[in-house]
């Protein structure tokens, strides 16, 4: 099961950041862009697109090293 948190982008805001602020790697893309289909186009985000974070769940039970680093604890 995956479940979601959400980033509102800032302007010029890219993919790759989004995915290092939190996945802590800039080659975790795939699965933003798949959970945001609207915006998929856009290598830059406008100011206030809302982004879906997928966090799978089944995965980061098992592996605390793969939840984003605030949820670590």
């Amino acid at each position: 099961m995956t479940d979601y948190i959400f980033h509102t982008a800032n302007e010029g805001e890219r993919w790759d950041k989004i995915s290092y602020k939190y996945y802590k790697n800039t080659y975790s893309i795939k699965p933003l862009i798949e959970a945001n289909p609207h915006l998929s186009g856009k290598t830059a985000l406008n100011d206030g697109d809302i982004i879906k974070i997928p966090i799978d769940k089944e995965i980061t039970e098992n592996d605390k090293s793969k939840l984003p680093i605030w949820k670590q604890n």
